[in-house]
């Protein structure tokens, strides 16, 4: 990518944040109005990311979704929210006070601070340097390269978010929720490429941490919420998410966005007003809209809202959370609905009622619950025990005892609705992941895939450690510190466990880590320096854009402005060299599959603007450097968005044919015993209109001049 088309897709990439930002800002002063604090940004964040879902689905409905209309969109809603943003009533008003819940002051919030942002530093410095790892080689997770990856580049390709996109016939995956993946999407409109895709969880991360600390902020705790939380997200058990297209910690924020915002709207026995009851449904909406299993946790909050909203309101609530519900996640499940007539085809009864929907086996691995494991001690021991050490440290029984300890304390008779509300949604989550059936996948008495499935447990621990916070705040000060130190003892247990780093990437790790420990500790000296200023306050129930109009003669100068830019000129041409690093590697030596598949992601690094058609799992790697090609998974289409894999020569032929490829890439997803090469090669190896072009056990690569000839099968 040359510098100055770098600088364009810089600057338009910019212009649709700054438009998102500035619509979010406008937004949070009217709905949650007087909010400061960690509470406002979590509102801010969720805001902004809603409109930046909802105006993608817009277009991509009609097959429009491309970038300069995309961006254009953006900035007509950020012209008239400035044009008409006030017409929207503030909410609360009268009814409840303007300011989110503010933080209760304690002798031991000094260190509890300082000790808080030294973990989540920590957790952030480790990210970062997997995130700068996949710089170097591409996204090499599975699943991003399953379904993750595909779905981004399809729609950023199509600009269609309507259309199912089939992949390999595995769990019916082209139903799943996808508003992880378009806003990946929405980076490649940007740039042209997944230039941002590596970064994206960086910025989900930074987000949990954020809204942890507005959990435990209320009830003077907020430095032992965010350990927790950071504890949990950069265990083993989460690591897969640093650099790649995993979704679970989207759906993590956004299950804690909305817990934060409701314990800051109503915490203390306050009435919920209209304004943080829809942003706390909407952030539930969301997650559901992420992944399926927070559909649970999604409707425990949405619900709990509504409960906290008051009895005189609850019909009006009632209505307002559907609503945030339904703009934050029931896209996909309606498009399901239309495609197959079934909003979750994954369930085709309830009761003696079928359902509609594909007739087909979830294929993958053989499905298994936690819960199906419960009375087989064998497996507790053999398996679930030592899985729990692998993906949470050694001292994972003190890490989910602490989370534990959150859920039960906020289930407590003393505690308020709103953490029981919390509390519940945990309960929600908890649930979800122990009744999933790939939570203890695998064959029967081996559940192989349990380590995996524990990024299904990691949200209920987060919730648990985040409500620790406000369980044990109100409580005395050797309480706070006492947890804490238990928090500082499991440190290394935890973030340390899984793969070996090398003294370079530790080293690397812990020099980011302080450089963000500087930054987040001098803004928090200065915010302490302000709070006992002369400056008088602001009255309650200020709209954010009047407090930044407020301060902007003292508190921003032209100095500051001048530092600002800066920064941001150094942070693009840092980038510049960043992308040139990224395609020089990406996926120029992929060791994360078969030495044969491995070697087309190669090719594949060359090929541009085609069609090409593959019966791998993994298939990302074939879209190419700048994902302008087209690829499909070779199978069979059928009734109720059904897709199956072919199963005879004729109907593969018929498969290839019906999608008019220029390549075909056919391999097995792993190499075997019993055969060297997938079955596909002999139905095609003897047709005239198929040149090889690569053979390497258990890929080949073709070329193809014309249709398949029906009378070569064998």
């Amino acid at each position: 990518m040359g510098f100055a088309a770098y600088m364009l897709s810089s600057v338009a990439v910019l212009a649709g944040l700054a438009a998102l930002g500035f619509t979010a800002i406008r937004l949070a002063g009217r709905l949650v109005p007087g909010w400061t604090g960690a509470g406002l940004w979590v509102a801010v964040g969720v805001i902004a990311t809603a409109v930046a879902v909802a105006a993608a689905l817009l277009l991509g409905t009609f097959g429009l979704m491309t970038g300069w209309i995309y961006l254009l969109l953006l900035l007509l809603v950020a012209s008239a929210t400035w044009r008409w943003a006030d017409l929207i009533p503030l909410s609360g008003g009268e009814e409840e006070p303007g300011r989110n819940a503010p933080e209760a002051p304690d002798r031991s919030s000094v260190l509890l601070t300082a000790v808080g942002l030294g973990i989540a530093s920590l957790v952030l410095g480790l990210f970062a340097v997997e995130v700068w790892q996949k710089y170097g080689t591409g996204m090499t997770g599975f699943d991003s390269t399953w379904y993750h990856g595909p779905f981004a580049a399809g729609f950023a390709a199509s600009g269609d978010t309507f259309s199912l996109h089939f992949l390999a016939p595995q769990f019916l995956s082209w139903f799943y929720p996808q508003n992880s993946e378009l806003v990946h999407s929405l980076g490649v409109l940007g740039f042209g490429n997944d230039l941002l895709s590596p970064l994206i969880n960086f910025g989900w991360l930074g987000g949990c941490l954020v809204a942890a600390w507005a959990i435990g902020r209320p009830y003077g705790a907020a430095p032992v919420s965010l350990a927790g939380v950071a504890l949990v997200l950069g265990s083993a058990g989460m690591a897969d998410q640093a650099g790649e297209a995993r979704n679970d910690i989207v759906g993590v924020f956004f299950v804690l966005a909305a817990l934060a915002i409701l314990l800051n709207g109503s915490s203390g026995g306050r009435r919920l007003a209209t304004g943080p009851l829809f942003l706390v449904a909407l952030s539930a909406g969301l997650a559901a809209g992420t992944k399926i299993n927070f559909i649970p946790a999604a409707v425990a909050l949405a619900a709990g809202a509504v409960y906290l909203a008051g009895s005189a309101r609850r019909g009006r609530a009632a209505l307002l959370a559907i609503a945030g519900l339904a703009v934050g996640g029931a896209y996909w499940y309606l498009r399901n609905l239309i495609q197959s007539g079934n909003p979750l085809p994954w369930i085709d009864s309830a009761g003696p009622i079928v359902l509609p929907g594909p007739d087909q086996e979830l294929g993958g691995r053989d499905a298994a619950s936690v819960l199906s494991y419960l009375t087989d001690p064998g497996v507790i021991t053999d398996w679930f025990f030592p899985g729990l050490a692998e993906g949470f440290g050694e001292g994972w029984i003190l890490l989910l005892g602490l989370a534990a300890i959150g859920i039960v304390a906020c289930l407590w008779s003393g505690s308020d609705s709103a953490r029981r509300v919390g509390a519940i949604a945990g309960l929600a989550l908890l649930l979800a992941w122990a009744a999933a059936p790939t939570s203890a996948s695998g064959p029967a008495g081996a559940p192989e895939g349990f380590v995996s499935g524990l990024r299904y447990l990691a949200p209920a621990l987060a919730v648990g450690l985040a409500l620790l916070g406000s369980g044990v705040g109100p409580r005395s000060t050797f309480a706070r510190g006492l947890v804490m130190a238990t928090l500082v003892l499991l440190t290394p247990f935890v973030v340390f466990s899984g793969e070996a780093r090398g003294l370079v990437e530790i080293v690397a790790a812990f020099v980011f880590a302080g450089l963000v420990f500087f930054v987040l500790a001098g803004s928090f000296w200065l915010r302490r320096r302000r709070s006992v200023s002369t400056e008088p306050a602001l009255p309650p129930g200020t709209s954010l854009s009047d407090e930044l109009r407020s301060s902007r003669p003292e508190r921003v100068s032209r100095l500051r402005i001048g530092a600002a830019v800066a920064a941001l000129l150094l942070l693009l041409l840092a980038g510049y060299g960043v992308q040139s690093r990224y395609f020089d590697n990406r996926y120029a030596s992929p060791e994360f599959t078969t030495a044969g598949l491995s070697e087309a992601f190669v090719w594949a690094r060359g090929i541009e603007g085609e069609s090409i058609g593959t019966n791998a799992t993994r298939q990302y790697p074939l879209f190419g450097k700048l994902l302008v090609n087209d690829v499909q998974y070779l199978g069979v289409p059928g009734p109720h968005g059904g897709f199956v894999k072919t199963d005879s020569c004729e109907q593969f032929r018929e498969a290839v044919d019906r999608g008019d490829y220029r390549y075909l890439v056919l391999s097995l997803d792993r190499d075997s015993p019993k055969r060297e090469f997938p079955r596909e090669i002999s139905w095609i190896e003897d047709d005239p209109a198929a040149t090889e072009l690569l053979r390497k056990s258990p890929t080949v690569v073709y070329e193809l001049e014309g249709p398949l000839d029906p009378a070569t099968c064998p």
